[in-house]
């Protein structure tokens, strides 16, 4: 087992109802409160616009997009991507990845998302032998179950400069396969809505074991973890974004498994069927203190600044995810934001 990986602390900027500029200023304020990442996720918004922003405004601080959907983009398009963002802030982006969330992304996207793992397996593959073939001339070929790849016969545009021959490729991952994929592959891993102790006692001996035995050092693979963070000197404010937050999270299928885990099965299914019957407005009154405290970061500034010390202590690289959901406005959503920025920033 790895005797250290290095402690990171992360911040999600909130990826709905922001106007777009806002994302520069905002990574910003992480950057000078001495936060090491700052996130951008894909739901309306195209989480590389995002950073590009941010690239403008920072000098320092990690780049990252957790989840880059793979559902909606090819290997392609992915690769590009990610090589302009970090060109243009000289080498700084790490990228996460994940098919996209189920319910969700085959809709929008009209994309097959099942068989994640073998799916995100070749996907990674082809991203890098793009990148492989830019940076050396070299012809790559591949042709896999779901997707083909192979220099192009004649290509009068030449090829491309790379900032980095490859970037950072994270996979946003929760269970057993995906996590086993992440270890034997990628840089690192991105999970969210888990309890520290889940983290620390499921998630990283699970990757840890994988990676050895694929024969490489797990402290090289960074064990990122989302976790909503809600904080006010009003503790009501504070519980009222939690709860719209954490019961947001909590309802969609794939909560389900993690939260029978932890004993709230009911909880989870009452706001399930609460946000399905009544909509996002009834997540503040149903959502129980209990999903609130298992699965997010939540109180004044005293409360959050303890709750942290034991979520950085088991989370290498811990993200402090900004409430965002409706009915949230954009004015609650940024004051979430710098709440927990100011929380870094003092200390």
């Amino acid at each position: 087992m790895p005797e250290v990986r290095k402690r990171q602390l992360g911040i999600t900027m909130p990826g709905l109802g922001q106007p777009i500029a806002k994302y520069a200023h905002m990574a910003e304020l992480a950057e000078n409160a001495g936060f090491d990442s700052v996130w951008g996720y894909e739901f309306y918004r195209n989480a590389f616009i995002m950073l590009a922003l941010a690239a403008e405004r920072t000098k320092r601080i990690k780049l990252c997009t957790g989840l880059a959907t793979a559902a909606q983009r090819t290997p392609f398009e992915m690769a590009n991507a990610i090589a302009d963002v970090d060109e243009l802030s000289n080498g700084r982006v790490v990228v996460a990845t994940s098919v996209g969330g189920p319910a969700f992304a085959e809709y929008f996207t009209g994309s097959d998302i099942d068989r994640p793992a073998s799916r995100m397996k070749e996907y990674l593959n082809v991203i890098r032998l793009y990148w492989e073939l830019m940076a050396t001339g070299e012809p790559r070929e591949f042709s896999g179950e779901f997707l083909r790849f192979s220099s192009p016969p004649f290509n009068p545009f030449g090829g491309r400069a790379l900032q980095r021959p490859s970037v950072p490729l994270y996979l946003g991952a929760v269970r057993p396969a995906m996590l086993r994929l992440a270890a034997r592959s990628c840089d690192g891993v991105l999970s969210w809505l888990l309890p520290p102790e889940y983290v620390r006692d499921i998630v990283i001996p699970q990757v840890d074991e994988a990676a050895i035995a694929a024969g490489r050092d797990p402290v090289n693979i960074d064990i990122a973890s989302y976790v909503i963070c809600s904080v006010a000197t009003d503790r009501e404010v504070a519980m009222r974004r939690a709860r719209i937050q954490v019961g947001c999270y909590a309802a969609y299928p794939t909560a389900a498994e993690i939260c029978a885990q932890h004993g709230l099965q009911s909880d989870q299914q009452a706001v399930a069927e609460a946000l399905m019957k009544h909509g996002p407005a009834a997540l503040a009154e149903v959502t129980s203190d209990a999903l609130v405290e298992t699965f997010s970061i939540t109180g004044t500034p005293e409360e959050v600044r303890l709750k942290l010390v034991r979520y950085r202590q088991a989370i290498p690289h811990l993200v402090l995810h900004t409430p965002y959901v409706p009915p949230l406005s954009a004015e609650e959503s940024e004051d979430a934001f710098r709440q927990i920025v100011a929380i870094v920033a003092s200390g």
